[in-house]
């Protein structure tokens, strides 16, 4: 039982999700930087710590701020992890991408949208693969 009242729990949870937002935006900044400079296994490293701390459960993965990020990280792992021939993002993270960038409407970001087949591709391939 928590001793604050439910809003200002709320305004907590919604605080730390911004926080992780940030972290796991500035992983994809340098795994990108990675990637360019041809360190794919490097680079893949960090799309995931930054996946990783999108997973926590104070992170809502729904609002656009959170989704974004979501789905950019799940995108660069996914395209990483393929090079590599590699696992990328888990079949959640996959999952909750694509949900997200279906469910955009006003104004979706034409590059990630165009990227719902082959996330839908990845995730069908990777639920057939046995756990490592």
């Amino acid at each position: 039982m928590s001793l604050l009242p439910l809003p200002v729990m709320h305004l907590v949870d919604s605080a730390r999700s911004m926080v992780a937002v940030l972290r796991a935006n500035s992983a994809m900044v340098r795994a990108h930087r990675l990637q360019a400079r041809g360190k794919l296994a490097a680079a893949l490293a960090l799309a995931r710590s930054g996946l990783a701390v999108l997973r926590k459960p104070y992170v809502r993965r729904h609002n656009p701020m959170e989704g974004l990020a979501l789905a950019s990280l799940t995108i660069l792992a996914e395209e990483i992890s393929s090079q590599l021939q590699a696992s990328g993002a888990t079949v959640d993270d996959l999952a909750d991408a694509i949900a997200y960038l279906k469910q955009l409407s006003d104004d979706p970001p034409p590059d990630l949208c165009a990227s719902i087949t082959f996330l839908e591709t990845r995730r069908a391939t990777s639920s057939r693969q046995p756990d490592a």
